[in-house]
């Protein structure tokens, strides 16, 4: 595998070739049958670049409130500024700007997302960057300013601002999200800074929740002030719910350790802080080594940019730099991005780079192909093309049909396995029940097991997450073997060659936005449900891909929704009603067995669809290639002479050369940079 700056810096050079090459076809446009989504495709070979250049890795921030996400975030983006002042009484305060806003009372709003451009020339994200808003009632973002003041900020995204700092037709909205772009950033990763987990916003939780399925990785934030607690028992037992079936990395992170420096038991406060809550996580998950990973890691943004403050001035800073260690939260989440989200993102970017200039290459192929027909044989090729394109939407219809029912009856397959899922539950949980008296603590310990049996069950030789692997790729294999027995191989002789069924990637129309067939896994290939109490729901990783986008392998979990960890929140019975709440504990095992078994219905049977949209999507191409095909011939037959075809086949011949070499230019980057 390649060094990820150097894969990247050959990414960006590559984008910039599949950028340059696209506005070559649009000059000679007019000769190609179809170049209607041409300047799309130089958009989004735009957007590719940026993406390549900034979010890597998406990183959610979660703690208590006022647990100092918001300034870590600026921290981590080298965005804090420290300002040392003198007060009114002739003291020296100390003040510090981000570029999100932070205080000592609770301050995060909405969930906010800080997203680095770059040196996108489409996006002015200069100074604090660009404040976009998404507004409860509105379906696009609105773009508020660049290089806003800290109140203005402060007036979307905090719970203590000031209305009155808004936009006058922003003041009595309410703000659901905000996202800052900024152009400089430490590192290429996108962090979601989310309200603290005592939050009793429903919507504004499916949002939080939204941007878990969307994250990488998390970094769970606590004060060096304050201990862990019992009240952050259901934040971080949701989190291992999400983390450990989906394989996501948490890194610990102890923030402010330069306000609890006071000696404690003949040490700094904060290393006592640090030991208690290392050991808060041994003691709950005793056997979660990789949630846990290397436990909390002591911190100090402000000690940083008093380092810079020094350093701007002349002086040595260094003794503050190493203190506040955040160069060490840096190295760790780089090291996330070397060991392979960064790669994933590369590749994700290069096979859909890739699949633009394939695509538009093979039209212009196509038409050269049409062109370099000789005079004589054109008639022939005309009723080939015709006998060919005889029987498609029949053909179509009967592999939809074919490829559906299968897909019913493999689901049943694999739905057999939950006829066993309750008992299985209950030998797991019941005596754990019944031995305490369901305090948070209890609950705590229910919902871990829980989150263990569930996922050891599922991903069992005989479990449906290891069945439904299986089953599907059958299925993927059954639309394989249609489209090679309708279309059969390129073997050269023919004038309209069926596409190779290992293309990189295929974008399909899901609920009216494009979905890849192939490469890696896409930024939301997770799936969370975040359930009522007495519902169940899924988190599916997605680790290999075939036909179509999501393809779940044993490695994949399904477990019960966080609500299963939720369940005993709402059974905080007195004493004399413990016995009651147990039962009523055990009787919510069955509900959960029942409804998971239909949320794994639903989300196995999105799945295959995907796999039959993949196989009809691919059976449109072709039948589209035809028809443009055998316009092409037609045209020629009527065409007087041949010098149209020579002039068109001058033209176009350079260009087509030039894409194929991109093309494989392109792919020889992704199968260098090749993670295993």
């Amino acid at each position: 595998m390649m060094p990820l700056e150097e894969a990247r810096d050959e990414l960006k050079h590559l984008l910039v070739r599949c950028e340059r090459w696209l506005r070559v076809v649009d000059e000679v446009s007019g000769l190609l049958p179809d170049a209607r989504d041409l300047g799309s495709d130089v958009e989004r070979m735009e957007a590719l670049r940026t993406r390549a250049l900034s979010t890597m890795l998406k990183v959610a921030l979660l703690g208590r409130q006022s647990s100092g996400k918001s300034f870590l975030i600026s921290g981590l983006q080298g965005g804090l500024e420290y300002l040392p002042f003198i007060d009114e009484d002739g003291e020296q305060s100390d003040e510090y700007v981000g570029i999100l806003p932070s205080s000592a009372s609770p301050t995060t709003a909405c969930p906010s997302t800080v997203i680095p451009v770059g040196d996108d020339p489409t996006v002015d994200a200069y100074g604090r960057g660009l404040l976009r808003v998404k507004l409860r009632g509105r379906a696009d973002w609105v773009e508020v300013g660049t290089d806003l003041h800290r109140a203005e900020v402060a007036a979307y995204a905090a719970a203590d601002g000031n209305r009155a700092d808004r936009r006058s037709e922003h003041v009595n909205d309410h703000v659901e999200r905000i996202e800052l772009l900024i152009s400089k950033a430490r590192l290429p990763i996108k962090l979601f800074d989310l309200p603290g987990s005592e939050s009793e916003d429903e919507e504004r939780d499916e949002i939080m929740y939204e941007a878990w399925k969307e994250a990488d990785c998390f970094i769970y934030v606590s004060q060096a002030t304050e201990a862990l607690t019992s009240n952050e028992l259901r934040l971080i037992r949701d989190l291992y719910s999400h983390a450990v079936p989906a394989r996501k990395r948490v890194l610990w992170v102890l923030s402010g350790i330069d306000r609890a420096s006071q000696r404690e038991h003949n040490q700094a406060a904060w290393k006592n802080v640090l030991t208690t809550n290392n050991q808060y996580l041994r003691d709950r998950y005793p056997s979660s080594e990789e949630f846990i990973g290397e436990g909390f890691l002591p911190v100090s943004a402000a000690l940083e940019a008093q380092a810079e403050f020094e350093e701007g001035k002349g002086r040595d800073g260094s003794v503050l730099r190493r203190r506040g260690r955040m160069g060490e939260l840096r190295d760790r989440l780089q090291g996330l991005l070397e060991s392979g989200a960064g790669h994933k993102h590369l590749k994700l970017i290069g096979d859909e780079a890739g699949w633009i200039v394939r695509s538009r290459g093979r039209v212009i192929a196509d038409v050269l192909n049409a062109h370099r027909v000789a005079v004589d044989q054109l008639e022939v090729q005309r009723d080939s093309l015709r006998e060919e394109l005889e029987g498609m939407d029949e053909s179509l219809q009967r592999m939809l049909t074919e490829l559906n029912e299968e897909l019913d009856r493999r689901i049943r397959k694999a739905q057999r396995a939950f006829g066993g899922l309750a008992d299985e539950l209950h030998r797991g949980l019941d005596g754990l029940i019944d031995t305490g008296n369901l305090s948070a603590e209890h609950v705590n310990e229910i919902g871990v097991r829980h989150v263990q049996l569930f996922n050891e069950w599922m991903t069992g030789p005989d479990g449906p997450g290891t069945l439904w692997e299986r089953e599907r790729a059958a299925l993927d294999d059954s639309a394989r073997l249609f489209l090679r027995s309708e279309f059969g191989e390129d073997t050269g002789s023919r004038l309209v060659g069926p596409e190779p069924l290992d293309l990189d990637s295929i974008p399909v129309a899901n609920d009216g936005e494009p979905w890849r067939a192939y490469g890696v896994v896409q930024d939301a290939a997770n799936v969370l449900g975040v359930a009522s109490p007495l519902a169940g729901g899924a988190v599916w990783l997605t680790t290999s891909l075939s036909l179509a986008t999501i393809a779940v392998p044993v490695g994949a979990a399904v477990i019960a929704a966080i609500g299963i960890a939720r369940i005993t929140d709402f059974l905080r019975e007195r004493e004399s009603k413990v016995q009651q709440a147990r039962q009523e504990r055990k009787d919510m095992i069955d509900e959960q067995a029942k409804e998971a078994r239909f949320g794994f219905e639903d989300m196995v049977r999105n799945d295959g669809r995907r796999v039959i949209d993949a196989a009809a999507e691919y059976h449109h191409r072709h039948r589209s290639r035809l028809r443009a095909t055998l316009d092409e011939i037609v045209q020629r037959m009527r065409a007087e002479n041949t010098e149209g075809s020579r002039e068109i086949v001058r033209l176009l011949t350079p260009v087509e050369e030039q894409g194929r070499a991109i093309a494989a230019d392109v792919q020889d980057l992704l199968d260098r940079n090749r993670t295993v």
